[in-house]
């Protein structure tokens, strides 16, 4: 698929970021790997570009392998005006100056939201506990996804010996009664 063809509506998550003082195109693709920018957008901008210590072989959809070993580095992008430095591979794309990947989704823990083609950023802010009632309650107004964690943890361990009601009753009790954690 061609830059040409991604910028259509519909065919994937796209949207714009603000890079050295402009506004590039960019799309958010799930399917790369790591983050890339085009070496057209990296001379447009007079980006600081870093050569690797080695060749990265990289496939893509309309040019097949292409070997690169330039980086801008902790890149400073705007997206949806929040600030992050990116590392973008530089790459020879065509009518799309930059790919958000995998690498920039998955450590800033950015969802694709297919059916609203758009990104969402998660809001470490927005957690909340909440009890088993109001999760039941929350079900039946329609809600569908939780996180449910929970922890165990035992704070000491008993012999069977002191507790108040076995102790009296040692030979009743055998040595290990299931159920019970000792």
């Amino acid at each position: 698929m061609s830059g040409a063809e991604a910028s259509q509506p519909g065919n994937l998550v796209q949207g714009v970021c603000y890079i050295a003082g402009r506004y590039v195109k960019v799309l958010f693709d799930s399917g790369a790997t790591h983050s890339f920018v085009s070496s057209l957008c990296v001379a447009e901008l007079g980006l600081l570009v870093k050569e690797l210590s080695f060749e990265l072989l990289v496939s893509t959809p309309t040019s097949g392998k292409v070997l690169t070993s330039t980086v801008c580095s902790e890149c400073p992008v705007i997206v949806e005006g929040r600030r992050f430095k990116i590392n973008l591979i530089c790459l020879p794309l065509q009518d799309l100056d930059v790919i958000l990947g995998m690498d920039w989704l998955s450590a800033n823990h950015i969802l694709i939201d297919c059916g609203q083609q758009k990104i969402v950023f998660s809001d470490s802010k927005k957690s909340y506990v909440m009890s088993a009632q109001q999760v039941w309650s929350e079900l039946k107004e329609g809600s569908k996804c939780f996180v449910i964690l929970t922890q165990m943890e035992v704070k000491h361990e008993e012999e069977m010996s002191s507790i108040h009601v076995v102790k009296d009753f040692m030979d009743v009790f055998p040595e290990e009664i299931p159920g019970i954690l000792y």
